[in-house]
């Protein structure tokens, strides 16, 4: 059969690769994969203004390319998602350096050093559209650029992306100095995020600098709080490739020292949002957050009290079309086969995590038998009240006893309590404006706690508990069983 060759225009598919849905910081992420399987130890960004006129440069310390090699990295789909690829590789398609690059701007030029030579080639847009609309790639660095490529110079190896002409893939809006600072601040929490692992050393040590600044790794389990509960490790099958599952329940928002060190827990996108999954290919993060559609017939949804359950997935680069890996690397979904492993592993997370935020960092218990005397228990189906007062703590059975036979007035109180709790108000609050102010946070409100629980000790004291005993009973009782030192503080009243 007949067949002809039709290639595609080069300026409108280029163009058209420009709306694959790069962010800036997403964008630079995609170059650092190239970084890191050239074997690099540092990664050098810098964001320039340049006074309107703005540029990006990514340089790195890696292995570097031959002119052959760097011009089949330029290769739009040079090595797709087809071929086998190193299990250190974090590239997918072929074109990551190109469209992530080409996204923001409108010239990309790549210089790299291997040995002693130094290959440079460069995409520029418009010279393409006025050059008779062939893939024509251009060699060389352009006058006004090649002062950027200077640090190539003073290394072995190596590998600098310069980015100019910079609209971040808008046609009539120009940059402005205030989304070009912003940017740079979204750059720097993606990729502390993106790549925490590498700068942790937890996969091979990786050195980001912005600016000379160097990026310390955000991470999202914060395994160094001794309040988190990490869930033992988990090894599942996809596709025939092993990967491994672990959940982390993460402290109550009460467990932090300050709001500074809460709200960095909380990640780039707040507490709520950071919930759930999070996907790594070769530990470089892909998906951060979110259920991923798993929950049944109800695909379960980013909720206030499941804000502390995060889960991590680590996948081989073997399985991405099974996980249905895009180009941007910046998603994944599960294969149909595991979603229901996933979601037994996620449920027993988020179940513990609820248990922590309702009960403030310690896990539920049915009873007292952690010794801590509570005041509200939780009643199970198919109990008249969800929540009800425990006619049995200490403070109340002491109450009735002075109150005699007017303690009909106390249990008529309780009742009354227990049946107007505006549960649904409690709950919007929550949502809305997060739980209440931590304990010790509120000096006013912790001054009068230990008020309270003074004045308790000397009302049993005078019912003729000895002092002692007194002061034991209500630092067992909850709230106070939260304040540091409560038996000596009340010794000191």
């Amino acid at each position: 059969m007949p067949s002809r060759q039709i290639p595609p225009s080069a300026s409108a598919l280029i163009e058209s690769l420009r709306g694959t849905g790069y962010s800036l910081e997403t964008a630079i992420a995609d170059l650092i994969d190239n970084s890191i399987s050239a074997g690099a130890n540092c990664v050098d960004l810098t964001l320039e203004w340049n006074e309107g006129d703005p540029f990006v440069v990514i340089a790195d310390d890696g292995a570097g390319m031959t002119e052959d090699r760097l011009v089949e990295a330029m290769r739009f789909g040079g090595a797709g998602p087809s071929v086998v690829r190193d299990r250190h590789d974090l590239g997918r398609f072929g074109l990551g350096l190109k469209t992530a690059s080409l996204s923001q701007c409108r010239r990309m030029t790549v210089a790299s050093k291997s040995g002693d030579v130094t290959a440079v080639f460069c995409w520029d847009l418009d010279h393409i559209r006025t050059a008779g609309d062939g893939w024509e790639l251009l060699e060389g660095l352009s006058e006004d650029v090649a002062h950027l490529a200077q640090p190539l110079s003073d290394r072995p190896s190596g590998t600098i992306v310069i980015w100019d002409r910079i609209d971040f893939g808008r046609v009539r809006e120009r940059p402005t100095l205030k989304a070009f600072l912003a940017g740079i601040e979204r750059v720097e929490r993606h990729l502390a995020m993106v790549f925490h692992r590498f700068l942790a050393g937890d996969a091979r040590r990786l050195r980001i600098a912005i600016n000379g600044i160097r990026i310390k790794g955000w991470d999202p389990y914060l395994e160094d709080q001794g309040a988190t509960i990490p869930r033992p490790e988990q090894t599942l099958d996809s596709g025939g490739e092993r990967i491994t599952v672990r959940g982390f329940i993460l402290p109550h928002p009460d467990r932090f020292a300050n709001s500074t060190a809460l709200e960095a827990a909380g990640g780039p996108n707040g507490w709520a949002a950071q919930q759930g999954f999070y996907v790594y290919r070769q530990k470089r993060l892909l998906s951060a957050g979110g259920w991923l559609g798993i929950g049944g017939t109800r695909a379960w949804t980013r909720e206030e009290f499941s804000r502390l359950a995060r889960i991590r997935i680590d996948l081989p680069n073997t399985i991405d079309e099974d996980w249905h890996i895009d180009i941007r690397k910046a998603q994944a979904r599960p294969p149909e086969g595991l979603r229901a492993q996933l979601e037994r592993i996620a449920g027993d997370i988020r179940k513990i995590a609820k248990q922590v935020f309702f009960h403030r960092g310690r896990r539920a218990e049915p009873s007292n038998s952690d010794g801590i005397a509570r005041i509200w228990q939780v009643n199970p189906p198919p109990a008249e009240r969800r929540y009800s007062v425990r006619r049995d703590h200490p403070l109340l059975v002491m109450l009735r006893d002075r109150l005699g036979r007017d303690g009909e007035v106390l249990d008529a109180t309780l009742e009354l309590i227990e049946r107007t709790v505006p549960v649904d108000r409690i709950w919007l609050d929550t949502v809305e404006t997060g739980p209440p102010q931590a304990l010790g946070k509120d000096p006013v409100g912790y001054g009068l706690l230990i008020d309270s629980a003074r004045g308790i000790a000397r009302t049993m004291t005078a019912a003729g508990l000895d002092r002692a005993a007194a002061i034991a009973a209500v630092a067992r009782m909850e709230p106070f069983d939260s304040v540091p030192d409560i038996a000596e503080r009340l010794g000191e009243g």
